[in-house]
């Protein structure tokens, strides 16, 4: 009921169906081009420095960034980001017409889709509560969570359909249509809000400077583990990343057609995990840190139990469970910092949860794979064990953690 009343907002409808489309549009581009960049250079290397020239600047932005954070902390300017990245993308057959330019081209375009991602994708989290009453901060947080989940399911199959019957050319247009599309209705949302719930009467806009979040880290303990917890569960989670297509075929014989179903067992657990944590508040005694917990350990313990699962079916249905307890984790902090934090505090933060979970993440790529060859089953139930030992001390510790003096307070 909180999305349906939400997505009855015009503006709100709006905004959430462009980001849909853009976000799927950074889906469809991410898959396609560890295809292409394989299909033009058959180099394993060259697809990593992709996905580390993505990544880099999400650390140096949660490290170094405030000041850019701070400029672009308005609907309009993260249009023009928006628009940006429809234009990156768009010069892409450009480069697609020299065959000599088309490696370089596409790494350029991965670092470029980087720096403009590392700014919009923190800022607009802490831009959309300000867009209704105090009251729908978990819902919208929980609609801005869904459209990744929906684009981790359409976003597979529409990349391999789309290559199948157009060119690379006529795909890197469409990919850019889904930015434009965002960029426009992000422009024009941002020149109409006012009133209708949004507390400034007008857009959203930065408060002040956008702060370093060491110090709110520092003074907002909770904060500051449930963000650490965040990095920790990344890392362990590229165990399932790089590990199931092992697993399947080392351990139960199964081919291509079982990493599909795992994937799509596992995107629906989200979906009905999302459509619980957004619409349902959760109060435990250790507050959003517990609930918080609660999910990395339910996730953590689906990781281990993959490694254990003695059937397919035991595995399919450790995967819903996964899925499901993944939107917890997401929508819980992100809805608790609505509900605490200003805009300006909000984004500082957000961009030093990107910051950590993006180096964990390439840490991860790089460490991971020594063991889950060497050992798949040990490797995803060390990796679990590893998220409930340190989720399970954050839940013991909750109560504590959130109780926070009222002079630390933002």
């Amino acid at each position: 009921m909180g999305y349906a009343r939400l997505l009855a907002t015009p503006r709100i409808a709006g905004l959430w169906g462009a980001q849909l489309l853009a976000v799927m549009g950074a889906r469809l581009y991410a898959l396609a081009v560890m295809w292409l960049v394989w299909e033009t250079t058959g180099s394993a290397f060259l697809m990593g420095l992709v996905a580390v020239l993505e990544s880099v600047p999400y650390i140096v932005m949660g490290a170094a960034g405030r000041g850019v954070l701070t400029r672009v902390a308005t609907l309009r300017r993260l249009a023009a980001v928006e628009a940006a990245r429809a234009g990156i993308v768009a010069c892409l057959p450009l480069l697609w017409a020299l065959p000599e330019a088309r490696v370089p081209g596409l790494l350029a375009v991965a670092l470029l889709l980087g720096i403009t991602g590392a700014v919009f994708d923190p800022v607009l989290p802490g831009l959309m509560p300000s867009l209704v009453a105090p009251e729908q901060a978990r819902p919208v947080m929980g609609l801005l969570d869904l459209t990744g989940r929906l684009a981790r399911i359409l976003g597979p199959g529409s990349a391999g359909a789309l290559l199948l019957v157009v060119s690379e050319v006529h795909f890197y247009w469409i990919t850019a249509a889904g930015f434009a599309v965002s960029a426009v209705a992000l422009a024009v949302i941002g020149r109409t809000a006012g009133g209708g719930g949004a507390p400034s009467g007008g857009e959203p806009g930065p408060e002040r400077k956008v702060p370093s979040a060491w110090p709110l880290l520092r003074a907002h303990p909770a904060v500051a583990f449930a963000v650490s917890l965040h990095g920790l569960g990344i890392w362990a989670g590229t165990a399932a990343a790089i590990g199931v297509p092992i697993l399947l075929t080392e351990v139960y014989g199964a081919g291509a057609g079982a990493y599909g179903l795992f994937t799509a067992v596992t995107a629906a657990g989200a979906l009905l995990g999302n459509l619980a944590v957004g619409n349902v508040k959760i109060r435990l005694a250790g507050g959003f840190l517990g609930v918080y917990c609660l999910a990395w350990i339910a996730g953590g313990a689906a990781l281990a139990a993959m490694g254990l699962a003695p059937t397919l079916g035991v595995l399919w249905a450790v995967a819903f469970l996964s899925g499901a307890a993944a939107p917890f984790s997401g929508v819980t902090l992100h809805a608790w910092l609505a509900e605490r934090f200003g805009q300006a505090e909000r984004v500082a933060v957000l961009a030093a949860d990107h910051m950590v979970i993006r180096s964990a993440g390439t840490v991860g790529m790089l460490v991971v794979p020594l063991y889950v060859a060497a050992a798949p089953q040990a490797a995803f139930a060390l990796s679990g064990l590893a998220v409930i030992a340190t989720a399970g001390v954050g839940l013991v510790m909750a109560p504590r953690l959130v109780r926070v003096p009222a002079a630390a307070r933002s």
